[in-house]
């Protein structure tokens, strides 16, 4: 059965407007996942690399890969995403680190040639949202990176999103888990949608990952590095909240998570799941 529909999922993401921006700036469990993902980004990528940044939402990885000296192409299936990447790159005077500003589907990127990036960066929810399709779209992110570069990809982690409502429980999805397909989800990582709790409209279908998938997702890859995102806590935690405002807490918690989300057993515990892989040939 077909679930991806990229019309729909810009028309979300144009809906979802500044909150695609705000999700990772407003809360620290937020914070704390831009760190972590900025973090494989401090360590994979140089001054001299051509980077594309697919599925880039509203510039925030974008404008972390400019300040490394980087050439960025930043692309996303949302116009409206693609204008507010567009204003916050120019807010932090990165624009000329940028080629440019693409829209497109990371399941077709024949508008670049093979081997053109020497980083690939997809981060968040793109591989997750194309659904049936990821296989085309993990096979188009490689060919655009060259023999040797590197890929840096998230997803969302399946299990670690299942244990969240039980961690945090949300009773509405707990009391009626086969209208939010939560048995569906823990069974094939496959959800076809659900109200959102924040925008007007369905939440577009989506496919969540456990780390053993992701590990074969991009054909002629090895992978260099595999860790979750926030394994050390659960969204809308009150106590990272009060940590937050303690600076030698918060870097406790940070280092601690930095520590913990790479061991053996952990990596589908959290929110996403990092990797990044060599292309081989």
């Amino acid at each position: 059965m077909s679930m991806y529909d990229s019309d729909y999922a810009g028309e979300f993401y144009d809906a979802y407007g500044s909150l695609e921006w705000d999700r990772l700036e407003t809360t620290p469990y937020g914070r704390l996942q831009a760190i972590i993902h900025s973090d494989f980004i401090e360590r994979y990528v140089s001054r001299a690399d051509r980077v594309l940044d697919a599925g880039c939402g509203p510039g925030r990885f974008t404008t972390a890969t400019a300040q490394m000296g980087a050439t960025v192409t930043a692309l996303d299936i949302s116009g409206r995403q693609l204008q507010l990447a567009k204003e916050k790159v120019g807010e932090a005077r990165l624009l000329e680190r940028v080629d440019a500003f693409v829209l497109a589907d990371i399941a077709d990127l024949s508008m670049f040639p093979d081997s053109h990036f020497d980083v690939v960066i997809c981060y968040g929810g793109a591989l997750s949202y194309v659904c049936e399709c990821r296989h085309q779209a993990a096979s188009e992110l490689v060919r655009v990176v060259r023999p040797g570069g590197t890929l840096l990809i998230s997803v969302m982690s399946r299990y670690g999103n299942i244990a969240n409502l039980v961690r945090r429980p949300t009773l509405t999805v707990l009391k009626e888990p086969e209208e939010w397909h939560v048995r569906q989800l823990a069974d094939s990582g496959d959800n076809p949608g659900f109200p959102s709790p924040r925008v007007n409209m369905q939440h577009p279908p989506m496919h969540m990952f456990t780390s053993e998938e992701l590990r074969h997702l991009l054909p002629d890859c090895s992978v260099l590095e595999l860790a979750g995102s926030n394994v050390t806590t659960s969204e809308g935690s009150a106590a990272l909240d009060d940590v937050y405002d303690d600076a030698q807490a918060w870097a406790t918690a940070v280092s601690l998570e930095r520590l913990m989300n790479c061991k053996p057993g952990l990596a589908d515990s959290g929110s996403h799941i990092i990797m990044a892989a060599r292309r081989e040939g």
